[in-house]
């Protein structure tokens, strides 16, 4: 019974068995892939590598997806998947699986380190047989401002395809960490040729992340090697005086004085090798010393300031200088009295150990600012009642907290104004004393507030001139110390804001120096400088042409502009005489026994006459003169020759007479192509924008590529086509000097496209060299978007011929150059005080 059961057992267990395995299997369904053993790398020069070995692809369905595996690199690849060890830097591979509408990536990045240098070399590869290989490191090798440089290795010599940037080191190749020695003198050698003559910076040091950027290893040693077409052997030395060995040597290959020169350069065996000093014959070089330095009456000056010597055996060597003052009567002095106006010459001389020795001096003008007589202060003298309807003066105070006991008394007879301030409140604004609605602002503009005061205990007050809330300032002079006499004190200041009226305050509540008691003013003056704007006409309002009328009895009224390029006068009376209305251009000259054609296109609303004459203003002596000229309803062109018999004079004016002539009618006149020139071959014209469509004292440079106009909005730039390079057109101005001192630049504009700019501040007579903090200033304009900009500089010394310049050429990649219609608004250059 028993062996049957046993036997039934198993056969239902095989048949189960049987009916198991007939089933199909469940698969699973790929979705994904992992991409493993592609880790980051870092290799030694010329190792062996191959990118796809111990790197696997497995699915998540378990099959092996390792021989779907591709990639993409910008490495160089050599045969079997080999990397190119030789270049050295960072390699960034990109694995690919895709299997069906799955695909995997991953990155992976693979450093190679350069060679090291051969016992016995400073310097890494200096022969080149490894290639760029130490030279192309991206930290040192370095592109900006239009330069670009292609590097190879030919015929066993680097190779340098060098399109010059507008600074020396722009581009710059070399090596860093080389072990330099502190008091170790080396010498720097190596082979060169370029395809032109083409002279280069070499520089040794260390470059830094910040400023100051670089840390010069020969300071005051400047090498400069001019590189024939043939090869050659240049070497220079220098004496290490630092403990430092992060530094190496750069080979600068961009713009020398201004001048860019693009080459292939080629070079070779670069060595260091220790070397013994040559003999000192070079005396200390100064830093620092300015040319001109103009110091305000009452200004303070240190001759010591910012002026350094550093001998390249001695080394700093500033404790040494030896400072000497002479007057303007060429007595010796010991300071420069900044009192009073005057002018001092400055000699400095230093002396190394070895008795090599120089001198240097600087021409210090001791200056006095000229200001306007007009007071833009109402009432600043206290002698009338205060205006309570529009307060000149108003006082205000805190009123809330911990606030000041403040009584006003206005004496008009002595002409003050006491404040009895008792307690400061919460800061130096709870106390206000203030001049409102009288007071505008221009940009620019430098001005100049005097205020006599007293108080009954010595304390201090703040002045803050603006407007708003929030607050624009536009000046501020915290924590002026008074006195217990009474005293004059004096604040300059420089607009940098858009005009505007504006809130002078002094604010008399606590800050430190605070003490209660009375407070008396006597007098407050505001004036504005009395100087002439740096660029003439920068609104660009002036024509060349004046209009003046009768402004008595039977006046005209008279307005006047440009329309269609023309120029228009529309009158309705004419006054007591022809002269009653006057169109002129002065500053005309003339020279005796020359023969002159004058010429002009006119026409009236109504048929009239008018006068025209050219004489000396104040004496009218007449060089030129032709009265009742009929003027009809159609445009038409009249023309005078005549010859002068007067002695040559230099500021003629030229009138156009259109009051009650013969024959005066109401309307409007039209002139056009005003012209004056000598009778020879090619003459100058003499008129200033005869054709009422140019832009007077600004310059447009264009060789085809535009044309530059006046509009009622401004200078109007249109530009059909770029030319190759930048400043082809170029707006600019030329300023004949610019004396030491701080500036701001500022402009408006708009462009019809979307594209960039560039501006610059530069020196034609030194190389086009630039006073900009980065050598130019670009910028971008969106389409019809008007735009100020505001740049700030610093001119070191008197300088001449400065040239201001916007370009409209092609600015080069990455930078939009398009063509388009530009306008200039206004631009302003003014000094800061």
């Amino acid at each position: 019974m028993k062996k049957r059961i046993i036997v039934f057992a198993l056969v239902m267990l095989f048949g189960f068995f049987v009916a198991s395995c007939e089933k199909t299997p469940e698969t699973t369904a790929l979705t994904s892939i992992v991409i493993s053993g592609a880790t980051d790398e870092t290799l030694a020069f010329e190792a062996d590598f191959n990118i796809l070995t111990g790197v696997t692809a497995l699915g998540n369905d378990g099959v092996d997806y390792t021989a779907e595996i591709t990639y993409v690199t910008t490495s160089v690849i050599l045969d079997g998947d080999m990397l190119d060890t030789t270049k050295t830097g960072a390699h960034a591979i990109r694995y690919e699986v895709a299997v069906d509408q799955i695909v995997a990536q991953h990155w992976r990045y693979i450093n190679v380190n350069p060679p090291q240098a051969v016992e016995g070399e400073m310097l890494v590869n200096p022969d080149f047989s490894n290639g760029t290989a130490g030279w192309d490191d991206p930290s040192v090798v370095y592109n900006a401002d239009g330069s670009s440089m292609t590097m190879s290795v030919e015929d066993g010599a680097l190779k340098a395809e060098v399109v010059a940037g507008a600074n020396v080191y722009t581009p710059r190749f070399g090596q860093m960490n080389v072990p330099f020695e502190q008091g170790v003198t080396y010498q720097v050698s190596f082979e060169a040729k370029s395809s032109v003559e083409k002279t280069i910076n070499l520089q040794v040091g260390e470059l830094l992340s910040g400023a100051p950027y670089f840390t010069d290893f020969k300071p005051n040693q400047v090498e400069h090697r001019t590189i024939t077409t043939e090869w050659a052997t240049y070497s220079y030395k220098f004496t290490m005086n630092l403990d430092n060995q992060r530094g190496g040597v750069l080979f600068e290959l961009g713009a020398l004085g201004g001048v860019k020169v693009d080459a292939t350069v080629w070079f070779d065996n670069i060595t260091i090798e220790e070397s013994t000093p040559d003999v000192d014959t070079l005396a200390p070089v100064f830093t620092g010393v300015l040319e001109t330095v103009n110091v305000l009456v009452d200004g303070s000056y240190d001759p010591a300031t910012g002026v350094t010597a550093y001998d390249l055996t001695d080394g700093d060597v500033t404790d040494q200088i030896v400072i000497t003052i002479v007057d303007g009567d060429g007595l010796a002095v010991s300071a420069v009295d900044t009192s009073a106006e005057g002018t001092y010459v400055v000699t400095y001389t230093v002396e190394d150990s070895l008795g090599n020795s120089d001198f240097a001096t600087t021409i210090v003008n001791v200056v006095g600012l000229l200001f306007s007589d007009t007071n833009l202060v109402a009432n600043p003298s206290f002698e009338a009642a205060l205006d309570e309807t529009t307060p000149e003066w108003g006082l205000w105070f805190q009123d809330w907290g911990t606030a000041p006991v403040v009584v006003q008394t206005l004496d008009t007879v002595a002409g003050t104004l006491a404040l009895d301030i008792t307690g400061g409140g919460d800061a130096a604004w709870a106390v206000q004393l203030s001049q409102n609605g009288y007071l505008t602002l221009e940009t620019g503009k430098t001005y100049r507030l005097q205020f006599t005061v007293s108080a009954e205990a010595a304390r201090s007050l703040s002045v803050a001139i603006g407007y708003g809330d929030p607050w624009v300032e536009f000046g501020r002079s915290n924590g002026i110390a008074i006195t217990t006499e009474e005293a004059t004190y004096e604040y300059l200041f420089t607009v940098n804001q858009a005009t505007h009226d504006v809130k002078l305050v002094f604010e008399l509540g606590s800050q430190a120096g605070f003490a209660d008691g009375v407070v008396t003013f006597y007098n407050v003056v505001l004036n504005e400088l009395d100087a002439e704007p740096i660029i003439m006409n920068g609104d660009f309002s002036d024509t060349g042409w004046t209009l003046w009328t009768q402004n008595w009895g039977a006046a005209p009224t008279v307005t006047q502009g440009i329309v269609n390029g023309q120029y228009e006068m529309t009158t309705d009376l004419g006054g007591d005489a022809g002269w009653a209305i006057q169109f002129n251009q002065a500053d005309i000259a003339l020279e005796n026994g020359k023969t002159y054609t004058f010429s002009f296109d006119a026409m009236a609303t109504v048929a009239r006459d008018l006068n025209a004459t050219i004489f000396v203003p104040g004496v009218y002596t007449s060089y030129f003169r032709q009265d009742g000229i009929m003027l009809t309803t159609e445009m038409a062109t009249y023309s005078y020759e005549f010859t002068v018999a007067e002695a040559d004079f230099d500021a003629l004016l030229l009138s156009f007479e259109m009051g009650a002539t013969a024959a005066f009618a109401a309307g409007t006149i039209t002139l056009d192509n005003i012209s004056l020139k000598e009778n020879v071959a090619e003459a100058a014209e003499i008129i200033v924008n005869g054709t009422a469509d140019q832009v007077v004292y600004h310059n447009f440079f264009q060789e085809g590529n535009g044309s530059m106009a006046y509009s009622t909005d401004g200078a109007i730039f249109t530009v059909d086509t770029l030319g190759g390079a930048a400043y082809v057109p170029h707006y600019y101005y030329l300023i004949d000097e610019l004396l030491a001192g701080d500036y701001t630049v500022k402009f408006t504009m708009k462009s019809s496209v979307a594209r960039d700019f560039r501006f610059n501040i530069i020196l034609p007579d030194a190389g086009y060299a630039s006073l900009l903090p980065d050598t130019k200033y670009d910028f971008a304009l969106n389409a019809d978007e008007m735009v100020t900009v505001t740049i700030e500089f610093t001119v070191e010394t008197m300088l001449t011929n400065v040239k201001i310049e916007l370009d409209f050429g092609t600015l080069g990649d990455p930078l939009v150059s398009l063509p388009g219609t530009f306008t200039l608004y206004e631009i302003l250059l003014y000094p800061n005080y």
